[in-house]
């Protein structure tokens, strides 16, 4: 049995692979942002509890392609390489 080493995203001798990658990421954070209300890939200011602001661009901590609904509460983010979950949000509003 033979191991893949890497990933292969050459479709046809192309960059589609990669392309579509790049979208159903996409697609799976603005699904996430949408089910949780929060304005992930925007800038915004975030109170966290214990009192904790943060301003910058929020975003998903990991890249996932699918996110099931046990993950929304925890679901891992960042913003300015500060990682927090959703669970941790008291307050967030877009900036921009």
């Amino acid at each position: 049995m033979q191991l893949q080493s890497e990933f292969s995203f050459q479709v046809g001798g192309t960059d589609a692979g990669y392309a579509n990658w790049v979208v159903v990421r996409k697609m799976a954070a603005d699904e996430a942002a949408q089910k949780l209300n929060l304005p992930i890939g925007r800038e915004v200011e975030v109170w966290l509890r214990g009192g904790i602001r943060l301003r910058g661009k929020l975003r998903l901590l990991n890249d996932l392609l699918f996110i099931e609904e046990h993950q929304l509460k925890n679901l891992p983010l960042t913003l300015d390489g500060v990682p927090f979950t959703s669970a941790e949000i008291e307050y967030c509003v877009a900036s921009d």
